[in-house]
């Protein structure tokens, strides 16, 4: 019985769970305006991206090249992320056509054209990157 103890706490030892979510935002262009930040606990809310339904909010002050925030409480996860660079402070995703003029981002998101589904940018709590894309 000691033994399966001592493998237990070796294989989730004390503390190990992750508190809140450590978010780095990179490639943000400008520190003109700020970043909003939204944090998800629904693929319901994130596939509809259902702003009134979000398990976090932030919003950042730009600073171009990196942003870094922490989210408290925010502890069972998963979660995903959708976020975009406000330049212009409307609070509003400004588009031009098909074409972004802000910056937009989401946790899954490798490449400029992903839209991934809850599942695809679902991440447990502890740190997390996310790469803002612009259109232009």
């Amino acid at each position: 019985m000691k033994l399966i103890s001592t493998l237990a706490l070796l294989i989730f030892p004390l503390g190990a769970a992750a508190e809140g979510i450590d978010l780095t935002v990179s490639g943000v262009r400008s520190d003109v305006g700020q970043a909003l930040v939204a944090v998800f606990d629904s693929a319901q809310a994130f596939d509809r991206l259902d702003f009134e339904k979000v398990a976090g909010f932030a919003a950042l002050p730009a600073q171009r090249g990196s942003l870094a925030h922490h989210f408290t409480g925010l502890n069972a996860g998963p979660y995903a992320i959708f976020l975009f660079h406000d330049e212009n402070s409307d609070e509003d995703l400004n588009v031009r056509g098909w074409t972004l003029l802000e910056g937009i981002g989401a946790s899954g998101a490798d490449a400029p054209g992903d839209e991934p589904s809850f599942a695809e940018a679902a991440f447990a709590p502890g740190p997390v990157t996310v790469k803002l894309h612009y259109g232009q």
